[in-house]
């Protein structure tokens, strides 16, 4: 190189160091001057420029490398004024600024609901509440997070007349959970649970969650199988700013961490299903009773072992970024969390009577309960032209759940028993989602289609039994060699869904929808139960039911002392499936400007069926096939922007599912409840009549709603219970019919600045009329898991300190009213849950654009939770169930880049 040139480039490289070195940023906020939340996707501009960005998800934004001058800053967002700022920037530094942007209300009546499924501010969803056709409650991922919620089953008990019953099931307006439905970001979702219709809603957390729709009417391009309500998850999406986020937490629950812990031996880690040998499970019977004497079938035994409870573990990240493709985008959005949780119980109790008051059977108990939690989500999206959009969308998620109860009591025939019992639960979902929206002219078209795939496991079930000897001593029980057994179950469920729907919009206001769908269901259930004979066994003097292993083991099994017996039956197993063709029409009709009137009509053509054998191992089939229709009417009259009046009416459908459609006998453990299915169930239909009126005050979250419902309940489908070898029966029949009703108020305000109250509350009767045949104490109850009474109640105050710190507080309380748990048999009342009231404390510290903290605290109150049971001969209550989940604490840190 010359000596010229080299005098250039040295010429050119100081000039360009010189150039950055005086070059000036601009730094700032973006938020709601009002609500003082930031603004997450801005646009940031400089005027007359292609230098540009949008908010991050603080409302944060960084313009880089720009010449010493003066220049016009223009900030919009949809629904706000947008906001023009002249800016002197220096040679060399940063220039700060907050833009304060107010709302334009005529542009915030005229959002859509279709946007809804990108909305994570209160403020925004308010709006989209306020504007929707249907009457419709949500919560987003910035209120779930002042509020400490950390998976969607916590958020939806926060609604309006919803509330949480045994096992997770979802009771909305006291109808249980056969009367809702989950969709995924619109689509139904299969449950891995085989007990409830719903997936458990646990299953997803709040990091994985844009925000949470609830629609308790009805409205024609839905699916027509509930009355309760319609939860609808919609999952995180790309599009805002490039984004890194990492968090952990730890924390526990107080008498559980560092405290004794309890758990029955484990091949592997909660992360692996527990298996077996496989051939054990497969061979004829006559072959499996020489291959389990000379083969070790099981890879656990029953040993107990001891160990101190570790801390509660949690962590998540995210990721998000934007791709320009020429004038379209390809947005890319990743995010995983895991979760762990350890559970103990100690001295608890639960009883059973007879109608004349006498105790049948007393256990008392101490659980250990481990939970594992691992949720992943990965979305990618393509936006072209001017509207349009294509995405892809993978869920997974895995629940494991391990817990070992030792108990000891008596039971009905007053035999002195000790249990030790393990149980585990497995529930795995993967789901995939390609959805398209178009725009055309006038029309509006949307695609979408899902594949569903869901499982749930109970691998190696164990339990062993103790009886007390008259000598006092204790030895094995081994009264029928099914008091020490194993249980192996799995079900299997497959989902495929279609839907396409198209809009013509005649005006703004005026529009006419249509569509179709298809959905299709599949599951197989499968379980095989071993029993160890222990008859051949001499008698042992046990003094300690955690170690098994001297004489429940491999040896005595190769020595004919244990013979393991396998029940795998034809009757222990049943294939189902259910699909639907439907089509639908509805209308947005404005007669006079103030009304809305949206009518609409959907067709279901339904296919469903049962495959199982009978106790005599011929196989048997239940079809149950409809052609129905289904109208909604759906009105809302608009007195101003600030009050509305909406009414519902609708006709619904309820169907039995598979397991209560499947005669397939259950018994979770030695005395426990039976559960066999009715094959001969039929649909359930339900009239539906919701009055609300609404206000909402404009540029403020503060609004008030008052709703008033009505439902008649034409044959619906009630637990029965009867009784089989001494032990409960409970199987389901339809009543004739039954009604809920109630009134629920929800209200908001802001107190003074950034200092926010909330309340909701439902009172309710429900009444059902159930069909003879039953041995039940009342004829005529309540809905079972109903609560005549529900409250919320939060207050949040979150102060900002300077530009990027802020201070999030927030107390939340609920009430529970009394519920029915279980229902009274032959003379004696139904068992009742008491009143229930709980109290939590959420904290949140956002130091700068990166750092943040949370504490919180739930269950302050520390209240046991207690069942009572009338005995109507004595006319008097007993308390047959106590125990107390203890106060849990959690602290996390997150990093964001």
């Amino acid at each position: 190189m010359s000596l010229s040139k080299k005098c250039n480039l040295t010429v050119a490289l100081m000039t360009a160091v010189v150039a950055v070195a005086q070059a000036g940023d601009i730094k700032g906020v973006v938020i709601d001057k009002e609500m003082n939340e930031p603004l997450m996707g801005a646009s940031v501009r400089i005027a007359g420029t292609r230098i540009g960005t949008t908010a991050d998800i603080n409302g944060n934004f960084h313009l880089r490398g720009l010449k010493k001058g003066t220049y016009t800053l223009e900030v919009s967002y949809v629904s706000f004024f947008p906001q023009k700022l002249t800016l002197q920037v220096p040679a060399k530094g940063n220039v700060a600024v907050k833009v304060e942007m107010s709302t334009d209300d005529k542009q915030l009546n005229e959002v859509t609901v279709t946007a809804r499924k990108n909305l994570e501010l209160e403020r925004a969803l308010l709006a989209e509440r306020q504007n929707a056709v249907l009457s419709i409650e949500n919560l987003g991922a910035s209120e779930m997070s002042i509020k400490g919620i950390s998976n969607v089953q916590e958020g939806v008990k926060k609604l309006t007349g919803i509330s949480i019953a045994e096992a997770g099931q979802l009771i909305v307006r006291g109808l249980g959970d056969r009367y809702s439905s989950t969709t995924l970001n619109g689509l139904p979702i299969a449950s891995p649970n085989p007990d409830n219709k719903l997936i458990p809603l646990d299953i997803f957390p709040s990091s994985a969650v844009q925000n949470i729709t609830v629609s308790k009417v009805y409205e024609a391009s839905a699916f027509a199988d509930y009355s309760g309500a319609h939860v609808d998850i919609s999952t995180k999406e790309g599009g805002t700013k490039d984004f890194f986020n990492i968090s952990f937490g730890t924390g526990g629950k107080v008498g559980t961490v560092f405290g004794d812990f309890y758990q029955m031996d484990r091949a592997n880690t909660m992360f692996k299903t527990p298996s077996m040998d496989r051939k054990a499970m497969d061979l004829p019977l006559s072959d499996y009773r020489q291959y389990s004497r000379n083969h070790n079938i099981f890879p656990t035994t029953f040993e107990v072992n001891k160990s101190s409870a570790l801390p509660d573990l949690n962590g998540s990240f995210g990721f998000g970024r934007t791709f320009r493709l020429g004038r379209n985008k390809m947005d890319v959005l990743a995010t995983f969390g895991i979760d762990t949780d350890n559970e103990s119980l100690d001295n608890a109790y639960v009883r059973t009577f007879e109608a004349s008051g006498t105790e049948m059977s007393r256990f008392d108990y101490d659980s250990f309960t481990q939970t594992l939690k691992m949720a992943g989500l990965a979305s990618v999206g393509y936006s072209f032209r001017k509207a349009d959009r294509v995405g892809f969308s993978a869920f997974y998620a895995r629940n494991a759940v391990d817990s070992y109860m030792a108990r000891q009591g008596h039971d009905e025939e007053g035999i002195r028993l000790k249990g030790s019992n393990q149980n585990s639960h497995v529930y795995e979902l993967q789901n995939y989602q390609l959805a398209g929206h178009h725009v055309l002219g006038k029309w509006d078209t949307d695609w979408s289609g899902s594949y569903s795939k869901t499982s749930s496991e109970e691998p190696d079930r164990r339990q062993v039994m103790f009886r007390q000897m008259s000598d006092g001593t204790w030895d094995l029980f081994k009264l029928n060699a099914q008091e020490t057994m194993r249980y192996f179950g799995k079900l299997d469920e497959d989902e495929w869904v279609g839907d396409v729907q198209a809009q013509y919009r005649f005006s703004d206001e005026n529009k006419l929808r249509f569509g179709a769908a298809l959905r299709d269901k599949t599951r197989d259930f499968t379980c095989t139960s071993f029993y160890y004979n222990l008859k051949e066994m001499e008698s042992l003097n046990v003094t300690d039911i955690y170690h098994t292993d001297g004489y429940l083991n491999f040896e005595n099994v190769q020595n004919g002392s244990i013979t393991i017996n396998r029940s795998h039956q034809k009757r222990n197993e049943y294939s189902a499936g259910s699909r639907i063709w439907a089509g639908f029409i509805e209308a947005d009709y404005y007669p006079v400007k103030a009304l809305l009137v949206n009518l609409g009509v959907r067709m279901e053509s339904t296919r469903q069926w049962v495959k199982y054998y009978n106790d005599g191992g011929m196989e048997m089939r239940r079809d149950l096939n409809t052609d129905e229709f289904f109208p909604a009417l759906n009105l809302k009259y608009t007195f101003d922007k600030k009050n509305s009046l909406r009414l519902a009416a609708s006709r619904t459908v309820t169907r039995p599912s598979f397991v209560e459609m499947a005669p397939f006998l259950y018994q979770e453990s030695y005395g426990g409840t039976q559960v066999r299915g009715n094959e001969n169930l039929d649909n359930g239909y339900n009239y539906n009549i919701d009055l609300r009126y609404e206000f909402f005050r404009p540029s403020s979250t503060d609004m008030v709603a008052v709703t008033a419902y009505y439902k008649y309940l034409d044959s619906p489908i009630e637990r029965t219970q009867t009784t089989s070898g001494g032990a409960m029966m409970h199987s389901f029949q339809n009543a004739s019919d039954g009604l809920a009703a109630g009134v629920e108020v929800e209200a908001r305000k802001e107190i003074v600045k950034d200092l926010k109250a909330g309340i909701n509350a439902s009172y309710m009767y429900t009444n059902v009329n159930l069909p003879e045949g039953g041995v039940y104490t009342n004829a005529e109850r309540p809905l079972q898991g109903a609560s005549p009474y529900l409250m919320n109640a939060d207050l949040t105050y979150s102060p900002k300190f300077g530009k990027e710190s802020q201070l999030t507080v927030a107390l939340l309380y609920n009430l529970q009213g009394e519920r029915i748990q279980a229902v009274g048999i032959q003379g004696i009342g139904d068992v009742k849950q008491l009143t229930l009231h709980t109290l939590d404390f959420n904290a949140n510290m956002k130091f700068n654009a990166h750092w943040s903290v949370k504490f919180s605290a739930k269950n302050l109150l520390n209240t046991d939770v207690v069942f009572r049971q009338e005995i109507p001969s004595k006319n008097t209550e007993v308390e047959v169930e106590r125990f107390n989940e203890g106060v849990g604490l959690s602290f996390g840190v997150t990093y964001t880049l």
